[in-house]
C-alpha cells in the first residue's frame, strides 16, 4: 500500500482519535484539522493525497469546506484533483446528493471499518 499524506477533518477529539489510530496502521502521514475553516486553510498550504472531511463541523461544515478546495483547485490549476471523502454518522440519500453536489468523490460511514479504510487507501 503507497503511503499517502491525509487531511482528516474532524472536530470530535473521540472520533479523532479513531481515525488517527487507524490510519497510523496503515502507516499513513495524517494532517488534523479540527474545523472546516482550518481544513481549508491547511489544504491551501499543503499536498494531500486524499481529505476525509467530516460533514458536520462548527465554523465551517464540510459541504461548505470542499465547495472553497474545489474551487480553490480550479483557480490553482492543480491537474488532477485530490480525492475528498465525506464522513457522516448517518447516511441519508439526501445527505449523501449533497455530498456529490459539494464536489466530494465518496463517503464513509462512521464508524467505519478497517476493510472500507483498506479499500479508500488502496486506490
Amino acid at each position: 500500500m503507497k503511503r499517502k499524506r491525509i487531511l482528516l477533518a474532524e472536530d470530535n477529539p473521540i472520533n479523532q482519535k479513531i481515525a488517527m489510530i487507524m490510519l497510523k496502521k496503515f502507516d499513513q502521514v495524517i494532517d488534523l484539522a479540527e474545523n472546516g475553516s482550518i481544513a481549508v486553510e491547511k489544504f491551501k498550504t499543503g499536498v494531500y493525497d486524499l481529505v476525509l472531511m467530516d460533514i458536520h463541523m462548527p465554523e465551517l461544515d464540510g459541504f461548505e469546506a470542499t465547495r472553497i478546495i474545489r474551487e480553490f483547485e480550479k483557480k490553482q490549476n492543480r491537474g488532477a484533483r485530490t480525492k475528498i471523502f465525506a464522513m457522516t454518522a448517518s447516511s441519508p440519500q439526501d445527505e449523501r446528493d449533497n455530498c456529490f453536489e459539494a464536489g466530494m468523490d465518496g463517503y464513509l460511514t462512521k464508524p467505519f471499518n478497517k476493510e472500507e479504510l483498506t479499500a479508500l487507501l488502496l486506490d
